[in-house]
C-alpha cells in the first residue's frame, strides 16, 4: 500500500471514529470578572500626565478605596488663584451693588424733585394776568419752562443710571459665572486625577503601550491610556478561545465543560457557557488564525483563592460534527 493511501485510509478511519463518540478539544483560558473598573489616564491641560501613586498589583481592595493618583500639573494651584478671585469678585459685586443703587436712588431723587419743581412753577406761571405785574408773570414762565427741562434731564438720567446699574451687575454676574464653571471644572479634573474602586477586588497593573513593562508610578502617560483594572471577585469566569475552524464544527450548546485551573491541577470544576463572540479575533501571537471568545462560568464556586489572569485549561466534550469520509482538522490549543 503506497503512503497516499495509507494516510487516506488512515483519515476515513479517524473520520469514523469521530462520527460516532464523543471528541475532547483543549483550549486555553485564563480567569477574568464579568464587572470591573478599568482606570484609564485622564485629559488634562498637557498632552501627558504623571502617575504620582499607584496602589500595588495584587492588592484587594474595596469600593470606594484609593487606587491611583495622577499629578495635578498646576491644576491645584490655580484653582486656589480662582477661588481666591471668586470671593474678591462676590465682595466687588456686593459693592457694585450698592454704589450703583446709591445712584440710582440719587437720580430717582432728582427726578421726583423736578417733577415738584415743574408743578410749582406751573401754579404760579398760570396765575391771572391781572393778579400779577408783567415782569412777575414772565419770570414764573421762564421759570416753569426751566423746570420742565430740569425734569426730562432728570428723567434721562435716570434711565442712563438704571442702564448703567444693569450693564454693570450684568458684566460682573457673567464674570462671576464664568470663574464658578472654571473652577467646577477644575475640581471635577481632580476628583478624576484621584481614582476611586468602584467595585471591590484584585487590581491588576496594565501594560505599558510603549515600552515592554507595567504601568508604575512615575511614568508619565497619555491621556485615555490604561493604567489598572479591579475586577470584582464576586463575578469571575473564564474567558476561552475558540479557534474558528473548530467553532464551525462544534456545537457548543450542546457540550460540556471541564475546567481545571494551573494552580491547583489537582481539581476540576464543571463550566457552563455565559457567552459566545459573535466575531472572531486575531491572535497574532498564536497563529495567523481568528479565534472566538467564549466566556464561561463556573457551576459551583471554586473553593481555592483565585485571581484574575490565572491560566484555565479547558477540557471541551462534544460531539464531532465531522461528516463521515473526511479527515478530522487538528484541534486548537
Amino acid at each position: 500500500m503506497s503512503l497516499k493511501n495509507f494516510l487516506i485510509a488512515f483519515s476515513l478511519t479517524i473520520a469514523s471514529y469521530a462520527q460516532a463518540d464523543d471528541q475532547v478539544t483543549l483550549l486555553t483560558g485564563i480567569i477574568s470578572s464579568s464587572k470591573y473598573h478599568l482606570v484609564t489616564a485622564p485629559k488634562t491641560n498637557r498632552w501627558q500626565v504623571q502617575i504620582q501613586w499607584m496602589i500595588e498589583e495584587g492588592t484587594i481592595v474595596n469600593e470606594g478605596d484609593l487606587v491611583v493618583v495622577f499629578d495635578s500639573g498646576g491644576i491645584e494651584s490655580q484653582l486656589e488663584v480662582n477661588e481666591e478671585k471668586l470671593e474678591t469678585d462676590v465682595l466687588e459685586l456686593l459693592k457694585l451693588e450698592m454704589d450703583k443703587g446709591q445712584a440710582v436712588l440719587e437720580a430717582n431723587g432728582a427726578l421726583k424733585l423736578a417733577n415738584i419743581m415743574v408743578e410749582k412753577t406751573r401754579i404760579e406761571a398760570s396765575v391771572p394776568d391781572g393778579e400779577v405785574s408783567a415782569y412777575e408773570k414772565g419770570k414764573n414762565v421762564i421759570e416753569y419752562e426751566k423746570a420742565i427741562t430740569a425734569k426730562i434731564k432728570a428723567q434721562e438720567n435716570y434711565k442712563l443710571k438704571l442702564e448703567e446699574q444693569k450693564i454693570e451687575l450684568d458684566k460682573k454676574n457673567i464674570e462671576i459665572l464664568k470663574l464658578k464653571e472654571q473652577i467646577a471644572y477644575q475640581r471635577s479634573q481632580l476628583e478624576k486625577l484621584s481614582v476611586r474602586a468602584k467595585v471591590s477586588g484584585p487590581v491588576t497593573h496594565a501594560m505599558h503601550q510603549w515600552m515592554a513593562q507595567k504601568v508604575a508610578a512615575g511614568m508619565n502617560i497619555q491621556a485615555s491610556w490604561e493604567v489598572l483594572t479591579v475586577q470584582a471577585a464576586s463575578t469571575y469566569q473564564v474567558s476561552a478561545w475558540l479557534h474558528e475552524i473548530d467553532a464551525a464544527r462544534i456545537d457548543l450548546q450542546k457540550s460540556t465543560f471541564e475546567l481545571t485551573l494551573d494552580a491547583y491541577p489537582n481539581q476540576s470544576y464543571q463550566g457552563k457557557i455565559i457567552s459566545v463572540s459573535s466575531q472572531a479575533e486575531q491572535k497574532s501571537q498564536w497563529s495567523d488564525s481568528a479565534y472566538y471568545r467564549v466566556e464561561l462560568g463556573f457551576a459551583e464556586a471554586p473553593q481555592q483563592a483565585i485571581f484574575p489572569g490565572m491560566s484555565v485549561r479547558v477540557k471541551l466534550q462534544h460531539q464531532n460534527l465531522v461528516q463521515q469520509g473526511q479527515p478530522i482538522t487538528e484541534l486548537a490549543i
